[in-house]
């Protein structure tokens, strides 16, 4: 408000009244507040203008006080009820709590959506592990019969194993590179649904690459070691 009012000047004694009314009283700017956000939380939206004056010019019916401690919030409650008490006893003190408690009676729908999501999550995530990992060991399934044959020409077990291995991770990051590429032009339909996390969270992003890759390293090796287990004659004649 006062960039807006009184931009490139210092807004400290500066007056100003509501629009809409000639005969409305003008107020004096004795202090000024840095910008945030009254609703919604997140977004791109820049915060909006307000101007904050005494309630004796403006009483309301729903008035609540909102005071600021170092302390703990629980200890003060007697002593504000106290000074609202000396000031008018007839003032009824009621449904005292403290920020977080108001946090959570405001953003419970959000938190649900939240748990939502992370379970929809979640459950997309494992069937793609699933999928990787089905993928991946009917693939080295297959290839029974070359296992056996480099076994059979002196290629020893462990040797087998890092091949095999190996050819499977480097699909599983070539996927993962690609997704991580194409990631940013994804979240930024959804970053305005974002609350306390950035659409290109790293930790979100190293936790779902690490648990891919990790299925990959599985599928793979699990039915490499079962194959190269086997003798390399039984493998080639059941082929």
């Amino acid at each position: 408000m006062a960039r807006q009012l009184w931009p490139d000047q210092d807004a400290l004694g500066r007056r100003f009244r509501r629009i809409g009314d000639a005969n409305a009283e003008w107020f004096t700017v004795i202090g000024i507040l840095a910008d945030f956000r009254h609703f919604p939380p997140q977004g791109d939206q820049p915060p909006a203008p307000h101007g904050y004056i005494s309630i004796a010019y403006d009483p309301t019916l729903n008035t609540g006080l909102t005071i600021r401690t170092a302390g703990d919030p629980a200890r003060i409650t007697g002593a504000v009820r106290e000074q609202i008490r000396q000031a008018d006893a007839a003032l009824p003190v009621f449904d005292v709590r403290t920020m977080e408690a108001q946090k959570e009676r405001s953003f419970w729908d959000r938190r649900l959506f939240g748990w939502m999501f992370a379970v929809f999550g979640g459950i997309a995530l494992l069937l793609a592990s699933i999928g990787v990992y089905g993928v991946l060991s009917y693939a080295v399934s297959q290839r029974t019969q070359e296992i056996g044959l480099r076994m059979a020409l002196g290629a020893s077990r462990g040797n087998v194993l890092r091949l095999i291995v190996g050819q499977g991770l480097r699909l599983a990051v070539v996927g993962v590179v690609i997704g991580l590429i194409l990631t940013p032009f994804v979240t930024s339909a959804v970053t305005s649904q974002l609350y306390n996390v950035t659409p290109t969270d790293p930790l979100s992003f190293a936790g779902v690459a690490v648990f891919l890759t990790l299925t990959a390293f599985l599928a793979s090796y699990i039915p490499a070691r079962r194959a190269t287990a086997v003798d390399p004659i039984i493998a080639l004649r059941d082929e």
